[in-house]
């Protein structure tokens, strides 16, 4: 199954499409750090005495979760609401403009059958967690003021398995760079 998900995702490549995905990538990088719409990381602070989204921490238990629900104000969990519903166009955007970057590399480096093309499924996997983490911060956002420890506790663990795929990632994109300049500069052979 993997195999043919990861097969899938390579076939779609096109320097257009990972263009056009990038451009979208970009453009939500902008809508969520740095715009003043109301559904900026920005926004939220303001309305919650400095609060920062939980999906931008590498690990909180579900005690913080909730005292973070807490903060947020009636206004500030409304606006989370909206952020998560624009995040998930954002996950589906960025996991596979980055499955199709991985492919292309593993593609350029390795050659075009490589069994390393399934590299192509750790940006899915990113997003699939970023996914799970955004259903139980939904969850938080909709029960409150209720609280649930089971509920609080998935959603850090999903945002700290998030995070250290994107450490994986982020890694693998640098060596994959690093042997690409080493190709081009002559220190290595094809």
């Amino acid at each position: 199954m993997f195999a043919r998900i990861s097969d899938a995702v390579a076939r779609l490549y096109s320097r257009r499409l990972l263009i056009a995905l990038f451009a979208g990538v970009a453009f939500f990088f902008w809508l969520f750090n740095f715009s003043t719409l109301p559904l900026s990381a920005s926004e939220l602070e303001k309305l919650s005495d400095g609060e920062d989204l939980l999906d931008v921490r590498l690990y909180y238990s579900a005690t913080y979760a909730f005292r973070a629900m807490d903060r947020y104000g009636a206004d500030g969990r409304a606006l989370y609401l909206r952020f998560l519903a624009a995040d998930v166009v954002f996950l589906v955007t960025y996991g596979l403009a980055f499955a199709l970057l991985f492919s292309r590399f593993a593609m350029i480096l390795f050659g075009p059958s490589t069994p390393w093309i399934k590299v192509n499924l750790l940006p899915l996997g990113i997003a699939l967690a970023d996914c799970i983490e955004n259903l139980f911060i939904f969850l938080l956002l909709i029960i409150y003021p209720g609280h649930n420890l089971l509920v609080g506790t998935l959603a850090g663990i999903a945002t700290l398995i998030k995070w250290t795929l994107t450490a994986f990632a982020l890694a693998g994109m640098l060596a994959a760079i690093m042997l690409l300049l080493a190709r081009r500069l002559g220190f290595t052979r094809r």
